[in-house]
């Protein structure tokens, strides 16, 4: 069972060696590489046959639960040790402070949405953008042109103990899960995405590593908020026969042994300090 630190928390050798272990599996040139998840993820951002799993959607969190695991386990055969770390954006909301240090994931980009210009993901020599909606192959950041989510936000968001509620898309207005992904107020995950900016304000935001600690940090809240109210079935929504979306029991594709019911009890698997 893994363990997942902050950020803030992780030692010189442990950023070493979670940032050497992301590049190896960029350089893996067949199989399920750093690109196929960049893919994956355009792939799935909007519905696929009608039904939407990524976004916009009650599976929105247990997608990208499954898809966290799956980017663990691509690590982990380069180095076992390596988990995900979150960054606490309630805690860490600096440009040049944790996790956008020199040594880890680098710092904003240039003249305002250009390619990022320092750390280990700086340039297109030490990180080459290959699957983008864009023509850049650097790696780009307009970091800070909105405000991080606080924690008195996420305090409201963790506190509404329904999962979610029809209409189950980004106009739903009842429920935990659209708050928490961004469509309504408080907005959370989506305003990250833009406030880092560049490749992170994109459907191609895997290509910026920090969507990783980002999206561990969503889950690790989402993990918070079962905590509070339970990690059992009745504790996500819709149980059955919704049209468009990812019901209990139904497929998390591109997995297709996975549902929201297998992925609700992480505990076995990982859990955050």
């Amino acid at each position: 069972m893994g363990l997942r630190k902050s950020a803030r928390d992780l030692t010189s050798a442990e950023r070493a060696a979670f940032v050497s272990a992301v590049k190896r599996l960029k350089a893996q040139t067949t199989g399920r590489n750093y690109d196929w998840f960049v893919t994956t993820h355009l792939n799935y951002f909007a519905a696929v046959n009608g039904i939407r799993y990524a976004h916009q959607s009650p599976s929105f969190l247990p997608w990208h639960r499954q898809y966290l695991i799956e980017f663990e386990r691509a690590l982990q055969v380069y180095d076992p040790t390596v988990t995900v770390p979150y960054w606490d954006w309630t805690a860490d909301r600096s440009t040049t402070g944790t996790p956008f240090t020199s040594d880890f994931m680098g710092g904003n980009g240039s003249g305002g949405n250009g390619p990022v210009t320092t750390g280990p993901f700086a340039g297109a020599t030490n990180w080459r953008i290959t699957v983008s909606s864009t023509t850049s192959t650097s790696l780009r950041r307009a970091m800070g042109g909105t405000t991080l989510p606080s924690a008195t936000q996420v305090s409201s968001v963790l506190g509404i103990p329904a999962y979610d509620a029809a209409p189950w898309n980004s106009s739903a207005t009842g429920g935990m899960r659209n708050r928490m992904e961004g469509w309504t107020t408080p907005n959370l995950h989506n305003t990250v995405h833009v406030w880092v900016g560049g490749h992170m304000g994109q459907q191609d935001s895997p290509n910026d590593p920090v969507f990783w600690l980002h999206h561990c940090n969503v889950d690790r809240l989402w993990s918070q908020w079962q905590v509070r109210w339970g990690f059992d079935a009745a504790h996500y929504l819709p149980a059955a026969g919704t049209s468009g979306v990812v019901d209990l029991d139904e497929a998390l594709q591109p997995w297709p042994d996975v549902t929201p019911a297998s992925v609700l009890d992480h505990r076995s698997v990982y859990t955050y300090a």
